[in-house]
């Protein structure tokens, strides 16, 4: 049985009323009706005729939905999705591993792992970073758009692009450990680099490399669009 004055959040929520200012409005629509009731009931009527006396008090439905999208303006995500779901995350993601990036750089240059091996100790540190850097930030940049749009009951394409370009930079860019055979003159030994690097034959092929990035894009963004479809349609139908 779903709670009184649900659907007004839920017409506040899809006209781009802000999650927060929507629940705080359903919260102090709910005790005034409560206040309501409970005076009704004192006039003497009984439970359920003091219940929809105090509904027929507080207005219709459509009087309260409209009554707030009046006076609180429309969140950001509905005013400008292009910046909420694109602009903002790829920036974030694109910052977030150039700090990781530099902030390696400057911890392994000076342990000369260039050319060279990496110092004992620090084989663990590389991995857990390159890990977060190459395959968490995306995803996780992702989920939160998911979620945002969600919260939302968003469906706009800007939702899917965003979703799209995360997944392309994600693919494309990370904290990568490179492992370069002998011959490579100055590249040879353990390199690091934000683009991936595949070796064919002992020669770094772009092909192959691009190939990867690209493979990577589209797991991530097929999985993001399975995982948004599948929950927006749930949410959906547990509101009907």
């Amino acid at each position: 049985m779903s709670l009184p004055l649900e659907s007004v959040r839920e017409q506040l929520l899809r006209a781009g009323i802000a999650p927060r200012h929507a629940n705080r409005y359903v919260v102090e629509l709910r005790e005034h009706l409560a206040d309501l009731t409970a005076r009704e009931r004192q006039s003497g009527l009984d439970a359920k005729a003091a219940a929809e006396r105090a509904l027929a008090l507080l207005g219709s439905e459509t009087q309260l939905v409209q009554a707030m999208i009046e006076k609180t303006p429309r969140s950001l995500a509905v005013r400008a999705p292009w910046a909420v779901f694109t602009l903002l995350p790829v920036a974030a993601l694109v910052l977030a591993i150039a700090a990781i990036d530099v902030g390696m750089y400057r911890l392994l240059t000076p342990l000369n792992t260039r050319p060279g091996a990496v110092p004992l100790g620090y084989d663990g540190l590389i991995a857990t970073v390159s890990f977060a850097a190459s395959y968490l930030l995306g995803p996780a940049l992702a989920a939160g758009c998911i979620l945002l749009a969600l919260r939302q009951r968003l469906a706009s394409s800007w939702v899917w692009v965003g979703l799209g370009l995360i997944a392309v930079v994600s693919g494309l860019l990370g904290f990568y450990r490179n492992v370069m055979p002998a011959g490579m003159g100055h590249l040879a030994g353990t390199t690091f680099s934000a683009l991936p690097v595949v070796l064919v034959d002992g020669r770094v092929s772009a092909s192959a490399s691009l190939s990867l990035v690209a493979g990577r894009a589209i797991v991530l963004f097929a999985i993001a669009a399975v995982a948004f479809t599948m929950l927006r349609t749930h949410l959906l139908g547990r509101r009907t």
